[in-house]
């Protein structure tokens, strides 16, 4: 048995080198006398009951503050100045959990958890709910920012995991379930549940790079209805497996995946869109989008948009059109679109912008070359498959496709491009099955090729090697999807360049260890320099 103290309204048990501070007290006063005496590696405990909250809370660093369960802990907002239920700041290994923070609709309950200066926070088992709109930003349920607009000072190395948001700022414009920003870089946010904000689910932003956002589900998405956004140079974000109502945003990032995510709403709200895109270096595969959005997948923005795999997305019941690539003045090249399907896009459901011009399966505006489709559909669309318009939509490539069912065309425009080829496309069943003209490629594609062993153990360095020849042009840019990661972007002209080649291009191989067993595909896509593309695909078995 350990030493036992009894301190005003705490008590303590020593066990070890750490301590046990039980809180004694049904107010805000008791949980901050029982943080105020702890130290690295003791547990604050909050027994069972409802604790009326009037300050911030303020944990230390290497202290845990854990409640008597999610549902059976619950800390009550009763301030009369604005305030956090609990504000971390210049702290490092603190974990919350298993606790209810209820805001109570009490305006100055101005975020849930925010934090600063800090890492390794770990954060898990806790509810955040009933934050409204106040004088402040937000209000959020977990935010972490760094300074604006220095980056310095995020949070980072932290996890928030298996939490529950509900009613968080329903009615005001910024307001969120979690919110990383300036610089709060390499976190993982896992297995939440979102229910009614007042702008969107999970946000990043500002530099906050690195960050995973896996397994979450967001429905309630208010305002402008950002399920998940990462934005403003939120480079090598992972976004994976989550299950959102609208919007998936990647807004200015670059070397980012987003792989087995579903946006589904059929509830009869249309937001923007179902997947945006903006940067470069980007993967999407595996993705559905189910109703609830004006446009399937979105590309529009200055910004330059290239090098991206769209692969085995299914896209359908968007009430404007099921993609539009829009390339302004950044323009939009070197894509690549394999096995993706665009079908059932209606017309006169819900409001749209366009009035007459709903109803398209794809959509190319402007500014638009070197786009790969290979093993795409087209179908049962209510006006047409594919309308190609606008100035510089040019060397587009659709190989083994399938149009078909489209109500008024298979394919409209585009004009004045130089190359254009259907190349053992299925085109039926259309209210024309007519196609543009053909004109061909002045080279043929690349060959895409590697070497990978059919199966590792995981955890072990497996080593993948480009091998992969020009059929004309050198090779230019290759990218790779490993099934599980980020992308891997090779700059190949510089490589091909030899002894001119800046010291840090990178070679033509990869390495890679997978941690979990299982099945993975692996994908390369190469370009050549005059544009053309192929793609190579490997399953890798990982055994334990």
């Amino acid at each position: 048995m350990g030493t036992i103290l009894v301190i005003t309204s705490v008590f303590v048990c020593l066990s070890g080198y750490a301590a046990v501070i039980e809180v004694d007290g049904t107010n805000g006063a008791a949980i901050a006398k029982a943080i105020e005496i702890s130290s690295p590696g003791d547990t604050v405990s909050i027994p069972e009951g409802i604790y009326l909250v009037d300050r911030a809370l303020a944990p230390k660093s290497g202290v845990r503050v854990i409640g008597a369960g999610q549902d059976k802990t619950m800390l009550r907002f009763t301030g009369e100045q604005p305030a956090v239920f609990m504000g971390l700041s210049g702290v490092k290994d603190v974990e919350i959990a298993h606790m209810t923070l209820d805001g109570a609709d009490n305006p100055n309950a101005t975020q849930g958890i925010s934090g600063s200066n800090s890492k390794r926070l770990n954060i898990h088992h806790v509810t955040v709910r009933n934050l409204v709109k106040g004088a402040g930003f937000g209000p959020h349920g977990i935010l972490f920012a760094g300074i604006n607009p220095t980056r310095e000072n995020g949070v980072t190395e932290s996890a928030i995991a298996d939490c529950r948001f509900e009613n968080i700022g329903v009615e005001a414009g910024f307001a969120g379930a979690i919110r990383l920003s300036w610089g709060s870089s390499n976190n993982r946010i896992l297995r939440c549940t979102i229910e009614n904000t007042g702008r969107g689910g999970i946000f990043t932003d500002n530099g906050s790079t690195d960050n995973i956002i896996q397994y979450n589900t967001v429905n309630g998405s208010g305002g402008e209805g950002l399920g998940i956004e990462v934005w403003g140079g939120s480079d090598r974000s992972l976004i994976e497996h989550n299950t959102i109502d609208h919007w998936l945003s990647i807004g200015g990032c670059s070397n980012c995946a987003a792989r087995h995510n579903t946006i589904s709403d059929h509830s009869g709200a249309y937001k923007f869109c179902g997947i945006e895109a903006i940067g470069s270096y980007i993967i999407v595969t595996d993705n559905t989008v189910d109703g609830g959005a004006k446009i399937g997948l979105s590309l529009s923005s200055p910004h330059v948009m290239n090098y991206f795999l769209w692969a085995r997305n299914t896209v359908r019941e968007c009430n404007q059109w099921g993609s539009q690539l829009q390339g302004e003045a950044g323009g939009i090249a070197w894509h690549y679109f394999y096995d993706c399907t665009f079908e059932n896009m209606p017309v006169g459901v819900g409001p749209v912008w366009y009035p007459g011009d709903e109803g398209y399966g794809f959509r190319v505006l402007g500014n638009c070359r070197n786009i790969t489709f290979e093993n795409c559909v087209f179908r049962n669309n209510a006006r047409l498959g594919l309308q190609l318009l606008g100035p510089n939509v040019d060397a587009l490539y659709f190989l083994n496709c399938t149009i078909s069912g489209n109500s008024r065309a298979a394919v409209s425009g585009p004009s004045g491009y130089t190359a254009l080829e259907f190349e053992n496309c299925a085109v039926s069943g259309n209210g024309s099955d007519a196609l543009p003209e053909r004109k061909s490629f002045a080279t043929a594609r690349p060959a895409a090729s590697f070497t990978a062993p059919r199966e590792a153990r995981s955890g072990e360095t497996v080593a993948l090697q480009n091998t992969s020849s020009p059929s004309g042009p050198p090779l230019a840019a290759a990218l790779w999807d490993l099934g599980a990661g980020l992308p891997v972007f090779h700059d190949l002209a510089a490589k091909e360049a030899g002894e001119n080649a800046a010291p840090e291009s990178p070679p033509r191989s990869v390495t890679a260890a997978f941690d979990a067993p299982g099945d993975y595909r692996v994908t390369l896509v190469v370009w050549d320099a005059a544009g053309r593309a192929s793609r190579a695909e490997q399953i890798i078995t990982i055994t334990p």
